[in-house]
């Protein structure tokens, strides 16, 4: 598997990197191709200065074809940071009686209706934030590993996006628990708990 990773991810995300590949290690990836980590593509202005035409987090999932046999996943990450990420929930259907849960209430979007069945939706959306340039590789990294964990059966759960959505907000709260365990003992106190005895010499006479 091919690991391309932009220059400045690596310098400034190398807890995400770190942790990108310890959860890589955990699965079989004979079918995964590359994996890509970058800003997108890189646009100049009239000056010369680059920029990125796409702000936040956002990737893609490539599935196997006849000229391309592998799986291949590409994450972009330009930010700015801290972002917030616009994540698909379970949708809330309308009762059998034509009345709605109490839930869909606050949720004045369009109502949506299957043509065979007739029963009817509204779509529910949240807001995620990524605080910094490690927290957004973790989350898009998550959410596209799940297309490829779940087309290859690897994990369990429907191959959509309201469930990729949900895998990657909970790999997000496992890599948050990791950096602040790792800061609480960076902060811990360096001294010890009980008195050490020392042998001392005194210098000079009585």
């Amino acid at each position: 598997m091919r690991f391309i990773v932009h220059p400045e991810v690596k310098a400034r995300a190398p807890e995400a990197l770190a942790w990108v590949k310890e959860f890589l290690a955990r699965f079989d990836m004979s079918l995964l191709g590359w994996l890509r980590i970058d800003f997108g593509r890189e646009h100049r202005d009239q000056h010369g200065r680059i920029y990125y035409k796409f702000h936040g987090v956002y990737g893609r999932c490539w599935y196997p074809t006849e000229k391309q046999p592998s799986i291949r996943l590409s994450c972009q990450v330009p930010g700015p940071y801290p972002c917030e990420i616009i994540t698909r929930k379970k949708p809330i259907y309308r009762n059998s009686d034509g009345t709605w849960p109490a839930e869909a209430k606050p949720h004045r979007g369009p109502v949506y209706c299957d043509a065979s069945s007739g029963r009817q939706w509204k779509r529910v959306y949240a807001k995620t934030t990524v605080k910094n340039l490690n927290e957004g590789v973790v989350w898009v990294f998550a959410h596209e590993a799940f297309h490829w964990l779940r087309k290859t059966g690897q994990i369990p759960g429907r191959n959509s996006e309201i469930e990729a959505d949900a895998f990657a907000d909970q790999m997000l709260g496992k890599f948050r628990a990791i950096e602040s365990r790792a800061k609480d003992q960076l902060f811990q106190p360096t001294t010890p708990r009980q008195p050490i005895p020392v042998q001392c010499e005194l210098f000079g006479g009585p």
